[in-house]
């Protein structure tokens, strides 16, 4: 028997002859890569700058005493409706009482001093009619008849001065509101012009925003601006409506009150958010192009143009940004397709392969 016929021996061979079989030639796909991108428009002249802003009701008072006393009671607590006229806190009376009291028993005196030199006068007149007495003693009558009505003025004036104070330790109202803050107690002393209470309106929102100087000249009353309010979906559109002419000494910013088209449903006092303003370019107008679209050679910057297919890489210089975009300038024109995606994996003269504009391709 040939001892290299066993079955074991031509397995061996036969293995050892497949591993000298030269493995199969792997092609590369060279295939154009498909590629995303957008289509230049106008070139922008607008900035969208976003400062932060708060919203704040139309109608808010702090209101205040315009007498001092203790307070007697308060009427309202923190978050509680009022309705226009309504009691909200009140003084101890007793003092503002007493005082009344007084300057009407000033006034009964006073009157009747008044009457005692009109009579006195008339007696005077008549003697003076019949020569009996001195021309000097009807002045003197005359005289004491002016002096004692002044002081019937002076008195009801200081009278009515009372009872407005008395009227004054009572605080109402002064329009449909929210309690928004209580400053002070029962049995605080109060002091004239220092808040104790704040009300909101209930006749919708607007919103505040410090405007930094830089920017103030670029904005004006009827500029049209959009809200993003913290914890609310979609914008507000707003409007201008105030802007302050005096910076904040610390700041240095412009107070500006804008007004809102359509109120925030469940907004509340102090809500922040951001307010976007179109303002308009303090550069020259340039294209707005994604992050993604300009790439960095050194110092200097491009964006890949596709020109009949293929790659034009295009020096840019970049001017600006805005929000997720830059804004640049270049040899660039409305209608030029420029690369969004993919950018630097292609050479200047490359083929690229299909051009989609979002979902759409673009016929080059």
């Amino acid at each position: 028997m040939n001892r290299f016929s066993s079955p074991a021996t031509l397995l061996a061979l036969s293995l050892l002859l497949q591993g000298c079989t030269p493995p199969a030639q792997v092609t590369a796909d060279k295939t154009p890569r498909p590629v995303r991108a957008m289509v230049l428009s106008q070139p922008q002249s607008m900035e969208l700058v976003s400062l932060p802003a708060t919203l704040e009701p139309v109608e808010h008072a702090e209101l205040a005493f315009r007498v001092a006393g203790p307070v007697q009671s308060v009427l309202v607590h923190q978050g509680q409706r009022v309705r226009k006229g309504e009691v909200l806190m009140q003084l101890d009376p007793h003092d503002f009482e007493v005082q009344i009291a007084e300057y009407q028993a000033r006034l009964v005196e006073a009157r009747a001093q008044a009457h005692q030199a009109k009579q006195e006068r008339a007696r005077v007149a008549a003697a003076d009619r019949d020569d009996a007495i001195a021309r000097v003693e009807l002045d003197r009558a005359n005289t004491a008849v002016e002096r004692t009505a002044a002081a019937v003025t002076v008195v009801e004036q200081r009278l009515q001065m009372a009872r407005d104070a008395l009227g004054y330790s009572v605080l109402t109202a002064p329009f449909d509101a929210v309690v928004s803050r209580v400053a002070i107690e029962a049995h605080e002393q109060a002091v004239p012009a220092m808040g104790v209470l704040t009300l909101h309106g209930e006749a919708g929102f607007q919103v505040r925003l410090d405007l930094p100087e830089q920017l103030a000249h670029r904005v004006h009353i009827g500029m049209k601006a959009a809200l993003q309010l913290k914890d609310h979906s979609g914008e507000f559109e707003s409007e201008i409506a105030e802007i302050s002419h005096s910076a904040s000494m610390m700041s240095r910013t412009f107070q500006v009150i804008a007004t809102l088209d359509h109120q925030p449903q469940g907004g509340w006092p102090e809500q922040t958010g951001l307010m976007t303003l179109a303002l308009p370019s303090s550069q020259h107008p340039g294209f707005l192009l994604p992050s993604s679209a300009v790439q960095s050679r050194g110092e200097a910057a491009y964006v890949c143009v596709i020109d009949n297919g293929r790659v034009v890489k295009t020096q840019v210089e970049v001017v600006g940004y805005q929000r997720d975009r830059i804004r640049v300038q270049g040899q660039l024109h409305q209608g030029d397709v420029v690369m969004i995606s993919g950018a630097p994996y292609f050479d200047h003269g490359a083929q690229v392969g299909d051009v989609l504009l979002g979902d759409r391709q673009v016929e080059l």
